[in-house]
């Protein structure tokens, strides 16, 4: 099922994300409705006392007391004036309901209320089907030698070191903790209660606390986490069956276990319809009161969410606010990162420090059986794992498998095959469970060892990223590494204060997890502290590590799409579109990156590729969320653009499949159709090396003690991210990665950037680059500019200018949606953000793509340029003294921009008015006239500002180009 639950709603982009303070807002003369609040509908009204000194577990009943008391007022006013659908939250202090616009501003008049923001609603996702093909029939040696005996799904139990059919292997995780007496909660848990994989062999239930115990009808989602979490182990399950497409052979048996089976699970949800489910809806309000129900209700010791936000810049969720608030109460929070490329896509709210950010490496065995491979490589990150830097200067905690793994199902489950018992199941969405599932673990283990005490959230996350295994992936996609839970349970047993008779297990536990640096060029001082989980001293020494230049190795190849014939079978891997690639991969690389376009402008184009090594191992298969348009849509979200990496990739010859697939190794459904499109393909391969330099001079750590160690991290020159890690080795073996995410500020006087686009899957969000630049005071304007090569339709780009409060100033897009001028034929990839007096202090600029490329290049290049004071606007006779009505005012304007706009003048007093708005050239003057005429008493001193206004190429957007004041008395008679 590759894929991870979205909610459409807001989210912070925005640097630090201080959400909600302990105190009453300030009074203010209106509370802001953001974001379309302000138009009425589905909204939450967040209240100004958050009352965060009151635990949400431990001080439940007060907590839930406070904020009722603090909410009377507010719930009184919505159902005196036709509110409906109230839910009261208490994670966050906050009521939703659905309100009339008067309501709404109501609302805001209200002295406790600090804002109102949009309760949105998660988009569904209905995959569409295609007709059935004929399976090949693939080797019984794919399959267990005794049916008897069956394989142990998903491979992540052993890949993460949980539990292994091999004999001999003493590191599983499983014969030392497996979450007994650990709590998790998760969406979607009742309706699944029932399933025969979440029954004990006593009888009893995995999933407590349902009102129908023997329900099984719940979404696939929800199946794929329960699975991963607790699935027991106890159905037997043939490949034959549950994989109809692959032609394996009957007999060919598995059976689905957790990473936690013994771990207890809860419903944090409380609609009952499973959100795949036709009509069904579900708010971010329902999400926070779910959080509200496993945290005050059921006392839950981990959440698990499967799922994230649509970034939306500098806005915050209520729902980020709320996770913060379950972490402060004592409860583990794991989010996905989502499923939208390695490159700048990480979801909220996994950019939360506060939680265990997870994204996803391949597991490959599931793929090599139903497409024939004898073998195969795993711990590569997936191409859909949602990486890069966050805007808020975070990246991914740690990875797990997501790509794939069997999960048990039910035929009548909304989102399930209907054709199958279980469904292939991956995508951030199995992370993130597998991660939860570990994270009871620690907790058993800990408690085990530690008089029954439980772990604090911000220790089991740094168990669990300490003790990750480095998979030589850069630190933006793999944070700390791969999943290790053998290793993370014997850590929790030697954490500080503990008493174990268990043989040593040597590991390094860094504190923090990361470390995220925003600064200018230059050295930073830094500091982390490791702690040695040994009995006995060890030695430690630091390398930094990040990747050098990519540069392509081999010639770009081109080659025309064709399709089979149709009465062919298609495979279950996809039907060949193109003459497979061969390219040889030189020795010593230490990453492989490749690229394939199609320049199809209609997005219509489902298209993927499976790298095979010189050893015929399945390596890697390129990833296409994207669906073809449909209906008056004019572009579908398909992605024109596949991208892989490979670390430390075999010398050799290799080979690319191109097949008309999307990647997504939905093993229960058909292999995608054939399309349409006969264009050309063009192929690419580029290699790095990694560039390793000190860190730290050897340091001694005595037995289970903590040192701090200093660290001098390089800030590069050029503004941006540059994510590198440091690898801490010690003389006893221990080892652990940590990420290091360096931002360096664009100069403060201004000057040049840019950003490379470098993938997108067609999922959620494109990439997102950010930029941070520290504004001085008194500056007349704030001038961005950007320029890209391309500016095809379907290649869009959007800019954003946040100010340091977290708000959105102005917005722009390219390509401009305004023809340049006179004997212009096309829009031009250039864009402008302005605005005038800007504050002080940090603000943030982000280039986010749409979910397509054009097809045409690679990579794409967009460059920027900061400059302040550029605007040149000058007024003529504006009022000053004593004057009445009747003056005409004249302003002489320059566009100052860089591209054609429509320009218009406004005066906030309202005693200017203007003709009409008038189109400038860039560069070009125009002389734009006003009318005086006071609207205030005579006598009245009046201040105004004439604001010079800008339209952009976002919809009813616009930006101030310059704001000139003025002020004066008001003399003799004010005409009628």
């Amino acid at each position: 099922m590759t894929r991870s639950r979205l909610l459409a709603t807001t989210v912070t982009m925005s640097a630090a994300l201080a959400l909600l303070g302990t105190g009453p807002a300030q009074a203010a003369p209106l509370a802001p409705a953001l974001d379309g609040a302000a138009d009425g509908g589905r909204v939450i009204v967040v209240l100004g006392n958050q009352h965060s000194d009151l635990k949400l577990r431990a001080q439940s009943s007060q907590r839930t007391t406070t904020t009722r008391d603090d909410q009377q007022s507010v719930v009184a006013d919505i159902k005196a004036n036709g509110g409906s659908d109230i839910t009261q939250l208490v994670s966050v202090n906050a009521v939703a309901a659905k309100l009339s616009t008067a309501e709404v501003n109501r609302l805001r008049a209200n002295p406790a209320v600090r804002e109102i923001v949009p309760d949105e609603a998660m988009p569904q996702d209905s995959p569409a089907r295609v007709p059935q093909a004929k399976p090949a029939q693939l080797s019984p040696k794919l399959c267990p030698s005794d049916p008897a005996k069956p394989f142990l799904e998903p491979e992540a139990l052993s890949v993460d070191k949980v539990e292994t059919d091999k004999p001999g292997d003493t590191e599983q995780a499983s014969k030392i903790a497996t979450g007994k007496g650990v709590l998790v909660a998760i969406d979607g848990m009742n309706e699944l209660a029932g399933n025969p994989n979440f029954v004990r062999p006593d009888g009893s239930h995995v999933v407590i606390d349902a009102p129908d115990p023997t329900e099984d009808d719940s979404d696939g989602e929800y199946y794929g986490d329960a699975s991963s979490v607790a699935g027991q182990g106890l159905v037997t399950y043939d490949y034959s069956k549950e994989l109809p497409f692959s032609g394996l052979p009957a007999g060919c048996t598995f059976r689905i276990k957790g990473v936690a089976p013994d771990a207890s699970l809860v419903d944090t949800r409380l609609i009952d319809t499973p959100e795949s489910a036709a009509g069904d809806i579900q708010f971010e309000s329902q999400v926070v009161a779910g959080i509200d129900h496993a945290v005050v209700v059921e006392h839950a010791d981990v959440i698990s969410e499967s799922y994230g936000y649509t970034p939306r810049p500098g806005r915050y969720s209520v729902f980020y606010a709320a996770n913060d608030a379950a972490v402060a109460a004592g409860v583990t929070v794991v989010v996905s990162s989502g499923d939208s490329g390695v490159s700048g896509t990480v979801s909220s709210p996994a950019t939360d420090p506060q939680v265990i950010a997870v994204g996803a490496t391949n597991t490959l065995r599931l793929n090599a059986q139903a497409y024939g491979y004898d073998s195969w490589i795993n711990n590569d990150i997936t191409p859909l794992s949602s990486g890069g830097t966050a805007p808020n200067n975070r990246v991914v905690d740690l990875v797990a498998p997501g790509y794939g793994g069997m999960a048990a199902c039910s035929p009548i489950g909304s989102d399930c095959p209907t054709n199958t018992l279980t469904e292939a199941f991956g995508g951030t969405s199995e992370s993130c469970p597998l991660v939860a599932g570990a994270a009871a673990d620690v907790i058993q283990a800990y408690a085990d060892t530690h008089h029954g005490v439980k772990p604090t959230p911000a220790l089991v996350k740094q168990i669990l990223t300490g003790t990750a295994k480095d998979v030589g992936a850069p630190a933006d996609q793999q944070g700390a590494g791969l999943l290790n839970v053998y290793a993370a349970v014997r850590a929790a047993q030697q954490a500080p204060g503990g008493v174990s008779d268990a043989p040593e297990a040597p590991a390094l536990i860094p504190s923090p997890s990361q470390l995220d640096i925003t600064a200018n060029a230059g050295a930073s001082a830094q500091t982390v502290s490791l702690y040695n989980a040994s009995s006995a001293p060890t030695t430690v020494a630091g390398t930094y590590r990040e990747l050098g230049t990519a540069k392509q190795f081999g010639s770009t190849v081109t080659e025309p799409v064709s399709a089979p014939d149709p009465s062919l079978p298609v495979p279950a891997y996809g039907a060949t579109a193109a003459s497979p690639i061969t390219f040889t991969v030189p020795a010593g690389l230490d990453r492989l990156s490749v690229d394939m376009i199609t320049p199809d402008p209609t997005n219509g184009t489902i298209l993927s590729f499976t790298l095979v090594d010189p050893n015929g191992r399945l390596s890697q298969i390129s990833y296409d969320y994207g669906t073809p348009p449909s209906g008056a849509a004019k572009f579908g979200s398909v992605p024109n653009l596949q991208h892989v990496e490979v670390a430390a990739p075999v010398a050799g010859s290799w080979t690319a499949k191109i097949l008309w697939a999307n990647g997504r190794a939905h093993l229960q459904s058909p292999p995608n159709v054939p399309g349409s499109y006969r264009g050309n393909i063009s192929f690419r391969t580029m290699g790095q090396h990694y560039v390793t330099k000190k860190a730290t001079d050897a340091v001694t750590i005595p037995a289970h003690s903590s040192v701090d160690v200093p660290l001098s991290v390089d800030m590069p020159t050029a503004p941006g991210d540059h994510p590198e890690s440091v690898q801490f080795i010690a003389g006893n073996g221990a080892r652990t990665s940590l990420p290091v995410q360096r931002r360096t500020l664009i100069p403060g006087a201004g000057g040049k950037f840019t950003t490379t686009i470098t993938s997108t899957v067609g999922r959620q969000v494109g990439q997102v680059s950010t930029f941070n630049i520290d504004v001085p005071a008194g500056k007349k304007d704030l001038d961005v500019n950007f320029h890209t090569a391309d500016a095809s339709p379907d290649n869009v780009l959007t800019y954003y200018l946040i100010d340091p409060d977290g708000k959105v100033v102005t917005t722009d897009t390219s390509p401009t949606t305004t023809l340049q001028g006179t004997g212009s034929t096309q829009p031009t990839a250039d864009a402008a953000l302005v605005t005038a007096n800007p504050k002080p202090g940090r603000w943030e600029i982000d280039v986010v793509l749409r979910l397509t490329v054009s097809g045409n290049e690679f990579t794409q290049q967009i460059a920027g340029t900061v400059g302040y004071d550029r605007s040149d606007a000058f007024a003529y006779n504006l009022p000053s003294g004593t004057v009445s009505a009747g003056r005409t005012v004249f302003f002489r304007v320059t566009n100052t921009t860089g591209i054609g706009r429509t320009l218009r003048l406004t005066s906030t007093a309202g005693d200017i008015t203007f003709g009409t708005p008038i189109y400038l050239a860039a560069g070009s003057t125009s002389l734009f006239t006003g009318t005086f005429k006071p609207v205030a008493a005579p006598g009245t001193a009046v201040s105004g500002t004439v604001n010079v206004l800008s339209n952009t190429s976002v919809t009813n957007g616009s930006q101030t180009l310059a704001a000139l004041p003025y002020g004066y008395t008001v003399g003799g008679t004010v005409n009628p």
